[in-house]
C-alpha cells in the first residue's frame, strides 16, 4: 500500500480536528535497545523518502536500510520520521511554562510533548509584567538541551488583538528592558512575538537580531502597509547585521490579526507574500480549532517550505478537559478547545504536534512528506535551531538520531531522542 493509499484509507476518521488528551501520552517513550533494527518507510526532516529502516549500534545510527526492507526488526511501524520540532508551545501535561517555574513542572510540560514525538521544543511565554523569573527558570533546561530555546509571545503586542494575552501586561517596546531579558536568556531566546505597530518595534527588531533572535509578527491590528514596511525593514536590518537565515517569522497566521478584506487585505496578505518569497516563515496551528483544515492546507500549498506547524499548546495538552491557567488567566477546556474562562476567546491549543501530523495525513490533501517537513525542517529553520539537541534533519550514520515510529493510522508507537 502506498502512502497516498494509506492516507486515503484513514481520511474518514478525525478529518476535522484533533482530540483533546486523555491524560495518557499517545505513545510510550520506549527504551530502544542500544543495538536495534527499526523498520518502516524512512523520511528525513525535509520530507524526502530516505530508506526502509534504521540500524542502531550502541545507540548510534549505524546505517539506513534500503527501501522496501522486510526483514526482522526489533521495532516495526509504517513510517519513521525525525523527531518533531515545536517552536510555539506554552506547556502541557498540566504544567504551564509562563506560570510554573518549578523544575518539576517544566519537566512535566516537556515530557507531555516528548512522549508523543516532539523531541525539540521551544518554551513559549506570554505577555507578563516581569518575564525574568520564567526566563531564569527555563535557561538551565536550555543549557542541558532539554529545551531548544525560548519564545517570548509579547508583551510588545497590540491591546486590540490581545487574544488570551493579559491586557494589563501589554506595552510598547522598551529597548533597555528587552536587552536585559535577552542577556538573562543567555542566547536561548530564539523568537519574540511583536506587533508591527507597537511603539519602538523596529528598535526591538534590531536588538533581537543583534542577539541572534528574531521577531515573529503577530497579535497585531496593523494595516497591510504597516506590515509590509516592517517586513522590508527587518530584511534590511538583518542584511546590515549579517544575520544568517530567515530573519523573521509570523506567529499563528490569521489568529489574533485582522481578517482579509477584499478592499483592505491587511497584514495576512503581506505575511503570506513574504513567505512565498522566502523572507519569512509563517506558523499555522493545525488542530482543527484555530483554523479550518482546508485553509491550513491552502497556506501550506501557497507558502511551501516556509510554512510550519506549531501547537500553541497550553497546560491542557495531553490532559482531560477542565480548568487550567495561562499567564495568570483562567482557561476552560471544553469540546476540544481552550477558551478564556467565561468567554469565547481561544486561549492556546490542546494538541501535540503528532496529533496535527496525523490529522492532515489522514485528510490526505497534503503530501505526507510535506507534512513531515512542516513539522521538522521548517520549524527548526524558523527558530534557527537546526543543530540543537533533539533535532535530526538527515539520518547520518555515526550520530545519535531522534525519530518517531508511526503506525499505519499515523499514531506514534515509539519515540527515540538522542
Amino acid at each position: 500500500m502506498t502512502v497516498g493509499e494509506r492516507q486515503g484509507a484513514d481520511a474518514g476518521a478525525g478529518a476535522g480536528r484533533v482530540a483533546v488528551g486523555t491524560g495518557k501520552p499517545t505513545a510510550a517513550v520506549e527504551a530502544v535497545m542500544p543495538d536495534a533494527v527499526v523498520s518502516g518507510t524512512v523520511y528525513d526532516g525535509y520530507g524526502r523518502e530516505a530508506g526502509g529502516g534504521l540500524v542502531l549500534e550502541g545507540g548510534v545510527l549505524a546505517r539506513v536500510l534500503p527501501r522496501g526492507y522486510s526483514g526482522e526488526a526489533d521495532v516495526s511501524g509504517a513510517f519513521i520520521v525525525p523527531g518533531l520540532v515545536d517552536v510555539h508551545c506554552h506547556g502541557g501535561g498540566g504544567a504551564s511554562f509562563p506560570d510554573d517555574v518549578d523544575p518539576r513542572s517544566i519537566r512535566k510540560a516537556i515530557g507531555a510533548h516528548r512522549a508523543s514525538g516532539t523531541t525539540a521544543l521551544l518554551a513559549s511565554l506570554v505577555s507578563m509584567a516581569d518575564p525574568l523569573p520564567a526566563i531564569r527558570a527555563l535557561v538551565p533546561f536550555c543549557e542541558s538541551g532539554e529545551l531548544a530555546g525560548i519564545h517570548m509571545e509579547g508583551p510588545y503586542v497590540s491591546p486590540h488583538k490581545a487574544g488570551a494575552q493579559n491586557p494589563a501586561a501589554i506595552r510598547g517596546a522598551d529597548p533597555e528592558e528587552l536587552a536585559a531579558w535577552l542577556e538573562e536568556g543567555k542566547g536561548f531566546v530564539k523568537t519574540m512575538t511583536i506587533a508591527p505597530e507597537a511603539d519602538h518595534a523596529m528598535e526591538a527588531v534590531r536588538i533581537l537580531l543583534a542577539h541572534g533572535a528574531k521577531p515573529s509578527w503577530g497579535h497585531t491590528a496593523a494595516s497591510g502597509e504597516t506590515a509590509a514596511q516592517a517586513l522590508e525593514a527587518t530584511s534590511r536590518c538583518a542584511a546590515e547585521l549579517g544575520f544568517e537565515g530567515v530573519p523573521q517569522t509570523v506567529t499563528h497566521l490569521f489568529n489574533a490579526m485582522p481578517p482579509i478584506d477584499h478592499r483592505e487585505p491587511g497584514p495576512v496578505r503581506e505575511f503570506l507574500a513574504a513567505a512565498r518569497k522566502g523572507r519569512a516563515i509563517v506558523e499555522t496551528i493545525g488542530d482543527g480549532v484555530h483554523l479550518a483544515p482546508a485553509l491550513v492546507e491552502d497556506i501550506h500549498e501557497w507558502a511551501g517550505a516556509n510554512a510550519a506547524f506549531v501547537t500553541d499548546a497550553m497546560a491542557a495538552a495531553g490532559m482531560p478537559e477542565g480548568r487550567y491557567a495561562l499567564g495568570g488567566l483562567d482557561v476552560d477546556v471544553r469540546e476540544g478547545a481552550a477558551r478564556l474562562a467565561g468567554r469565547e476567546t481561544i486561549a492556546g491549543g490542546c494538541s501535540r504536534l503528532s496529533d496535527q501530523l496525523a490529522l492532515f495525513a489522514r485528510r490526505g490533501a497534503l503530501p505526507f512528506g510535506q507534512i513531515v517537513r512542516a513539522c521538522v525542517a521548517v520549524p527548526a529553520r524558523a527558530a534557527s535551531i537546526e543543530r540543537a539537541k533533539g533535532v535530526t534533519l538527515d539520518f547520518e550514520p555515526g550520530k545519535r538520531p531522534n525519530f518517531v515510529v508511526f503506525d499505519r493510522g499515523f499514531s506514534p508507537v515509539c519515540v527515540v531522542r538522542e
